[in-house]
């Protein structure tokens, strides 16, 4: 394999990669890291264009303050290593071997054995016997909370970016249309999501992070529900949420549908949750803390009747792997979010109004705040459509 012609499929240019190692090295200073241990997906393909459905398996990317940085996976994918990847150092474990052993000696060979380490303690992907063996390994090194280093460039989003996500969201428009075309009585939610996933496929998306949420009557007041199975009839509200996902980036819509008669109810649910959707919107400015747009929302939703206090609404989105579509963790519109505004950072604002036993009414956007106020991303009519 090391001598075979290789056709590289770089997601973006080599000086997109070189400026976010750049800025991830800049706050690695400010930290005081010698070397960072990158265990996430999201952020391994953010500074490499490496990615595989198999992160399963342990993986690293090691990022020294100086020098070349280095990928450790299992051998098996060291092949998309060296087709996905701009960065040419790499080393894999074979499946009897040790993936831990491999990361402490290949550090050692990188002459931080004895430096600063900062490795993802909120990652999923490093579990808590894995880095209890690793300081074994490498009881000379000073293990520090590297959490975050890459996610503070990640969070605001490059041009080139921006142009995946503005693809994703032409696709996730196109998916909602779909879907909302295939509702009417004695229709089935199975049939309404394969339909919903043959146009986006068609149209280029890759496989999201989150599946297709399609559900009907009072299961739209239970969280997250995917398709069952089940029949739709008259009267019934359908919640469709779905994303487009271009280069790994996604952008997602949510809509609610109701098929003839729909009750006053359901279009009062469905007002509140618009109206405060659009308040929302309205409010997102560069240098506003999240917390304060997020209020605006909450508000709109208690004085509409209905209880609007709990949960987040509205959390960031880009880069993206099972199991989610969002970058919730990083930032989010929620109570005590102090943290501010910026241009060019993106987000999905799903604006639910919730009875249990009986319906969530919803609608969202994708989003992008601009140097003035917020451009809206998606396109797809807001409203309740009766069908």
């Amino acid at each position: 394999m090391d001598n075979a012609v290789v056709q590289k499929d770089l997601a973006f240019p080599i000086v997109e990669f070189q400026r976010r190692l750049k800025a991830v090295r800049q706050e690695m200073a400010k930290r005081r890291l010698d070397l960072l241990v990158v265990s996430t997906p999201e952020n391994i393909y953010y500074l490499s264009g490496y990615h595989t459905v198999g992160y399963y398996s342990s993986q690293f990317l090691l990022i020294p303050r100086n020098g070349d940085p280095i990928h450790i996976t299992r051998g098996i994918e060291e092949t998309n290593v060296k087709v996905l990847s701009w960065i040419d150092r790499s080393t894999s474990y074979m499946d009897h071997e040790s993936p831990v052993e491999l990361l402490a000696t290949t550090i050692q060979s990188m002459g931080c054995a004895n430096s600063t380490i900062g490795v993802e303690k909120i990652s999923w992907f490093l579990s808590i016997l894995d880095y209890e063996r690793l300081k074994q390994l490498l009881h000379g090194a000073i293990f520090e909370d590297g959490s975050h280093t890459v996610e503070s460039a990640r969070v605001v989003k490059s041009n080139l970016e921006l142009e995946c996500i503005r693809q994703a969201a032409r696709i996730a428009d196109a998916g909602m249309e779909a879907g909302i075309g295939q509702i009417r009585a004695g229709a089935n939610e199975n049939d309404v999501a394969a339909e919903i996933q043959r146009v986006v496929t068609r149209m280029g998306s890759e496989y999201p992070g989150l599946p297709i949420f399609v559900a009907s009557g009072v299961r739209t007041s239970h969280a997250h529900a995917t398709w069952s199975g089940r029949q739709i009839l008259k009267g019934d509200p359908v919640l469709l949420e779905i994303s487009g996902c271009v280069r790994r980036y996604s952008a997602a819509l949510m809509r609610l549908a109701v098929v003839k008669p729909a009750s006053r109810e359901l279009e009062r649910m469905e007002e509140v949750s618009r109206k405060a959707l659009e308040n929302m919107i309205e409010a997102i400015r560069p240098g506003r803390p999240l917390e304060e747009v997020w209020n605006v929302w909450s508000r709109t939703v208690t004085e509409g009747g209905y209880e609007g206090r709990f949960k987040r609404t509205g959390y960031s989105i880009g880069i993206n792997f099972p199991p989610d579509w969002g970058e919730g963790y990083m930032l989010s519109f929620k109570r005590g979010e102090t943290r501010t505004l910026r241009p060019n950072m993106t987000f999905h604002i799903p604006s639910l109004v919730k009875v249990f036993g009986f319906a969530d009414a919803g609608t969202s956007e994708t989003v992008l705040v601009t140097e003035t106020g917020c451009e809206i991303l998606t396109n797809c009519k807001r409203q309740l459509f009766v069908c």
